[in-house]
């Protein structure tokens, strides 16, 4: 590394989740060494003992805001970050965790669950449950230039051709691919299983276009069902046009 170059303040947290996305992100140690080269780790409470206060440039927080203390813990991480990024499905779709939000509120017990973006402002996303260590070590690189994060906006579906899968569909196996934000390498259908869209939608995905494919071998209950597994699917993606 050259040696002009000044280190930034990296803040890792979680909130209600797994932490799978964190240790997806140590799964792969020497390419975490990378970003040690560039960024002082301020705070990570799962990888080491001494965590200090912000102010940090990059914080990445995985998970849901489950209760107050986690939401005020948020408010002041946005305060005290200059680039904030939502990693994982938990913290960009509601997760997993968020199947409650369909029940009705007598049965729910709290609050529905929301996304970070619901409390405070992100700057960037990382989808996927959880993340690749890859992708998101190449996004610390890219901030720390001052680059832009650019998701990929084709389809599994395009990886599952690049990778020589039969198409699940045709199968009439329940698949979330031709509507789910590529960048996976497709690795669920590479293994047998179908996509389930832990990546989000692509912002051309046509979710009528898919129903009415779905419909043709199976009941809307059982659509509606897949579409929710980790969290406000269509809702989120909703979300995304009406702000363009």
């Amino acid at each position: 590394m050259n040696q002009q170059l000044a280190k930034k303040r990296l803040g890792i947290f979680s909130l209600t989740c797994c932490e799978g996305c964190q240790f997806a992100l140590l799964k792969d140690y020497i390419s975490f060494q990378k970003v040690l080269e560039y960024y002082d780790i301020i705070n990570f409470r799962l990888a080491q003992e001494t965590n200090l206060p912000g102010p940090f440039d990059v914080v990445l927080i995985e998970g849901t805001p489950e209760s107050d203390r986690e939401i005020k813990l948020l408010k002041e991480i946005r305060k005290e970050s200059a680039v904030v990024v939502a990693i994982g499905s938990c913290a960009i779709l509601g997760g997993i965790q968020s199947e409650r939000n369909r029940l009705p509120q007598k049965y729910i017990g709290s609050e529905k669950v929301k996304t970070i973006k619901n409390v405070i402002k992100v700057d960037y996303e990382i989808p996927g449950c959880p993340i690749d260590n890859t992708e998101t070590i190449g996004y610390l690189l890219n901030l720390y230039f001052g680059k832009n994060i650019e998701l990929p906006d084709y389809s599994v579906c395009f990886e599952c051709r690049q990778n020589e899968n039969n198409c699940l569909i045709k199968t009439k196996k329940l698949c979330l691919g031709p509507i789910t934000r590529g960048g996976c390498n497709s690795v669920c259908i590479n293994g047998g299983e179908a996509c389930l869209g832990c990546r989000g939608a692509t912002n051309q995905a046509n979710f009528d276009k898919l129903r009415e494919t779905l419909k043709s071998f199976t009941d809307s209950e059982e659509i509606e069902n897949i579409l929710t597994i980790y969290g406000e699917y269509e809702k989120d993606s909703k979300d995304r046009h009406d702000r363009k």
